[in-house]
């Protein structure tokens, strides 16, 4: 069975000691996110759509 946790490389100590995200980078990564996200299940309803017209 597939575990999360083993796909985390990084050392405690290295989690630890880094500091946070500003604001306002978190803010960009959460955009960017959400933008990817968009675009997958445009791509995803638009290929629905294609293989409805063929059949």
């Amino acid at each position: 069975m597939h575990q999360r946790h083993d796909e985390n490389t990084a050392d405690l100590k290295d989690l630890m000691t880094t500091a946070p995200l500003s604001a306002k980078a978190h803010a960009a990564y959460l955009r960017e996110k959400v933008d990817t996200r968009r675009l997958m299940e445009d791509a995803r309803e638009e290929a629905r759509q294609r293989s409805e017209e063929t059949l």
